[in-house]
């Protein structure tokens, strides 16, 4: 019996896990933190695809989406900031701010926890979507989206390149101003955009393959541009604008890609596959607290390739951990709180 999940989106997740996991564990592949952008194309269509297809059937309520995500994020996301908090006690890092549990390090400053700013970006893009779109909605109209979905993937650039020209340039924007929502948020839209497509307009998705194979590319452009061009007007205003593109191209190719393995070595590879996209969440929380705990603590080894390999693979051990002990038992209760609520 195969998963029902999408093998295609899965091995973008894994993809994307991998990449930021050993951006942080490998300092020579620093490039592939990029898999961060990818992450948030993928948290776009997934969000879009349960808004749209809730306010088709006529069963969206504002509070059950933002519980359902919440739900879904919150509980991981404290833990690993507990752990985190704990960990000041043995390892230098710099203190966990009260305004840490609301998700305002990016406003306020992000002193540590560093992977927290990204999951920032997205809750208040979960926030602020339904919010949007209802707005949206009863000003232009349902079928709106067709046009103001597109506009929308552009504000994020518009927005930075006016900043840009406001403030005098890139020397002069506020400080770790990339992780603040609206001037991150392309790849998001960009998911959003996929999402409606995919719900409201199929014979359109379908069509958007061809374009899809011109877009991809762009990934991979804006990573080789970051090394000769970081820093000018042009690549900050354009570099995430760029990822977005690309990663939707990727999700685009990726969703029809489907895998029906028949040798041992098949099967063996989908389910590492899956398994990463499943504890992929958990991964993300933990692994840089568990990766920098554990090379101050080894300091005294040789480096080398065994010393990377020992560090990468407890580190993982423990991400596989904290997803059967916090983060699956905190799906299963959201599921089952939703089910009851909707049976009631």
């Amino acid at each position: 019996m195969h998963s029902k999940r999408n093998f295609g989106l899965d091995l973008l997740r894994a993809a994307a896990i991998v990449g930021v996991f050993l951006s942080h564990g490998v300092t020579v592949l620093g490039p592939l933190g990029t898999g961060v952008d990818l992450f948030f194309v993928l948290s776009g269509f997934l969000i879009g695809r349960i808004y749209f297809r809730s306010r088709r059937n006529g069963s969206f309520r504002l509070m059950d989406f933002w519980v359902a995500r919440w739900w879904r994020t919150l509980p991981p996301y404290l833990a690993a900031l507990g752990i985190f908090a704990l960990a000041q006690y043995w390892i230098r890092w710099d203190p966990v701010e009260w305004y840490y549990i609301f998700f305002l390090q990016t406003i306020m400053g992000l002193k540590g926890f560093g992977p927290s700013w990204s999951l920032c970006v997205e809750e208040h893009f979960y926030l602020a979507l339904p919010l949007l779109a209802l707005a949206a909605e009863a000003i232009f109209g349902p079928k709106s989206w067709r046009w103001t979905l597109p506009v929308a993937c552009v504000f994020p650039t518009l927005l930075r390149v006016g900043m840009f020209f406001l403030v005098g340039g890139v020397m002069h924007m506020p400080n770790q101003w990339y992780r603040l929502t609206p001037l991150h948020c392309d790849g998001l839209i960009a998911g959003v955009y996929l999402a409606y497509l995919f719900v409201e307009q199929p014979v359109g998705f379908q069509k958007l393959r061809a374009a899809a194979w011109i877009c991809a590319p762009l990934a991979l452009v804006g990573v080789v541009a970051a090394h000769f061009y970081a820093g000018t007007l042009v690549f900050e205003s354009l570099y995430s604008a760029s990822l977005a593109l690309g990663f939707a191209g990727w999700l685009r190719l990726a969703y029809d890609m489907h895998w029906e393995p028949q040798s041992w070595l098949g099967q063996l590879t989908e389910k590492a596959v899956r398994g990463l996209a499943l504890i992929s969440y958990s991964t993300y929380l933990v692994h840089t607290l568990i990766l920098f705990d554990l090379h101050a603590s080894l300091e005294s080894w040789p480096r080398g390739v065994l010393k990377s390999t020992f560090i990468l693979t407890v580190t993982l051990a423990v991400c596989i951990v904290f997803y059967f002990l916090v983060e699956k038992p905190s799906i299963v209760t959201r599921d089952r709180f939703l089910a009851a609520r909707k049976a009631a």
